[in-house]
């Protein structure tokens, strides 16, 4: 961050102090109410004072959390295996991708810049005044080495193996995890403010508020189609499930929170019968519900409503079923009021859930936002805990067969997004180094 920028923003603060602070520092978008730099309301001196190791770039606050686990780096490394991972979080003063070998050797490394990528993020939905005010939310890669990831509530981007940018999307607000769709475009959640409901649809909001949206862009980066989310649970006739917090507006900044959506590809499809290949999976955290989508978004074919509280990353699963990342936030530090997190394993058949992993003493893990898991070849779950700055995997029996600590220092940890293992003959790449 430019010196200008700090010192406008120390100035600000003394405004505040002074008692005569009354346009705020940055506004939202068409309201008139200042907002802290990041996500929230900035209306006294000491949130901005909270922020200026952030602003001075001397600690990144808000990647930081208390350590819940002993070690550094790969601190476990007994399941014999010879695969890469790519992780992706805070590392090493920036939000990064790495892709590691089992052992923690580096193969490659990204640094994923908001602001060299982005150098207006006015269209972001919090402008970030720094890249430590920007926060990516899950990488994919393609077999040439390629990164896709998006910085939430804000832009998308395309890096090739030596970080060189390929495509990014700026103006248009991504938010979560992108994933690969079969035609090799990009899947992701958006978002965009809205003055006033739609006249054409029966409308249960009062405006304004933030649009929860499907997106969907090609190979090369250009946005292809979308869908509100409000649209389709009108149209769907779920109306109730709109306003069923109580409110006529959705729980946060008006949003459901979608987190994440996944195409079912051709190769799962036989085992899903009352799905086909294309359809597309939704995550509405603030609603603690899952559902089931066409190609189109326009006709909802199953949800489900819980056992998962604040849940992430649903994926489809070999032999008809769907596994989920359960936060099972209880808005605790520690989580000890809800149990912990876990992974459920859902069938959409029967409506069954049994836990796979997580809820239970000896396999306690809490991360009350973000976090991924992915289901190996042999039954072991990699999992991210991301909150809690670890990644690690564990066998059906319940036994850590790798870890992964992101430590900062004695004390803390820095986020850790998501772990995901890739098979060596996955890549392309011979040789990983750039001149």
């Amino acid at each position: 961050m430019d010196k200008a920028k700090l010192f406008f923003l120390i100035g600000a603060g003394a405004l505040v102090l002074g008692g005569t602070f009354t346009a705020g520092l940055y506004s939202a978008v068409r309201e008139n109410k200042a907002y802290d730099l990041v996500w929230g309301t900035l209306d006294e001196a000491k949130t901005l004072y909270e922020e200026l190791p952030n602003l001075r770039g001397t600690e990144p606050i808000h990647f930081l959390r208390p350590a819940r686990y002993e070690g550094s780096g790969v601190t476990v490394n007994s399941s014999g295996k010879d695969d890469l991972i790519l992780l992706s979080g805070f590392m090493d003063g920036n939000n990064r991708a790495r892709l590691i070998r089992r052992d923690g050797t580096v193969v490659k490394d990204w640094e994923l810049s908001a602001h060299a990528l982005f150098p207006d993020t006015s269209f972001f939905r919090d402008n970030p005044a720094t890249d430590w005010n920007a926060i990516t939310h899950g990488t994919i890669i393609t077999p040439g080495g390629d990164i896709v990831f998006s910085f939430e509530s804000g832009g998308m981007a395309r890096l090739d193996r030596c970080g060189k940018p390929v495509w990014t999307t700026p103006g248009i607000v991504n938010h979560h995890s992108p994933n690969w769709l079969s035609d090799g475009g990009v899947v992701v959640s958006g978002g965009r403010y809205v003055d006033k409901p739609n006249s054409q649809i029966p409308w249960p909001f009062s405006g304004p508020y933030w649009e929860d949206l499907v997106f969907k862009y090609d190979a090369d980066g250009n946005k292809v189609f979308e869908k509100a989310v409000t649209d389709l649970m009108i149209e769907n006739d779920m109306e109730a499930v709109l306003t069923s917090t109580g409110f006529f507006k959705t729980r946060v900044g008006g949003e459901f929170h979608l987190n994440e959506v996944e195409e079912l590809p051709a190769s799962l499809a036989a085992d899903f019968p009352m799905f086909e290949a294309g359809d597309l999976m939704l995550s509405l955290r603030n609603r603690n519900m899952i559902l089931v989508t066409d190609a189109e978004v326009t006709k909802i074919k199953w949800w489900k409503i819980g056992p998962f509280i604040r849940q992430h990353d649903p994926d489809w699963e070999k032999g008809g079923k769907i596994t989920v990342f359960d936060n099972h936030s209880d808005e605790t530090l520690d989580g000890s009021r809800g149990g912990g997190s876990r992974i459920w394993q859902i069938d959409p058949a029967t409506d069954g859930a049994v836990t796979l992993y997580g809820g239970r003493e000896d396999q306690f893990m809490y991360s009350p936002e973000r976090s991924t898991h992915q289901t190996q070849p042999d039954g072991n779950l990699m999992i991210t805990e991301a909150q809690s700055g670890r990644a690690f995997e564990v066998t059906p029996a319940g036994k850590i067969v790798w870890e992964y600590m992101n430590r900062y220092d004695a004390g803390r940890v820095t986020w850790l997004h998501d772990a995901e293992v890739l098979d060596p003959f996955y890549f392309t790449v011979t040789d990983w180094s750039c001149n």
